[in-house]
């Protein structure tokens, strides 16, 4: 398993979030809050907190509107690319999107995810996986 230096407080559980997703390791690399559900609609807030391993990318199960609220992220394309998003920022991610949060601007970063029905499922893609398996 990869050694990840960090600090544990940072890594506790917060009661007043819902979930957490991260790394096959078991470290958290964000946590979700769900503020609203309908219809197989939901709107969340998500708190990053970590960046992805590398070649650690993934798919996202519906489309969905985000809306960075506080401090910003770099994503990286599977296909390559990179894309800055800070405060402010609205984009569109769809299914079929596979991408990895490459690092955090301003410590945690805080955003507004409106995602829609389910019509996919998620996709775990690229060679850092497998080195986790």
């Amino acid at each position: 398993m990869p050694h990840h230096e960090h600090d544990t407080c940072e890594w506790q559980h917060d009661p007043s979030l819902d979930e957490w997703r991260g790394s096959l390791d078991g470290r958290p690399t964000f946590y979700s809050k769900t503020l609203f559900r309908a219809f197989g609609c939901k709107i969340c807030i998500h708190k990053f907190v970590a960046a992805d391993d590398e070649g650690c990318f993934h798919t996202h199960p519906a489309t969905a509107v985000r809306i960075i609220l506080k401090g910003g992220y770099t994503e990286q394309l599977e296909r390559g690319g990179y894309f800055y998003w800070f405060p402010g920022d609205i984009g569109i991610v769809r299914p079929d999107l596979s991408h990895r949060t490459a690092g955090l601007m301003l410590g945690n970063s805080y955003s507004l995810w409106i995602r829609g029905q389910i019509t996919h499922k998620v996709e775990l893609r690229g060679a850092g996986w497998e080195r986790q398996r």
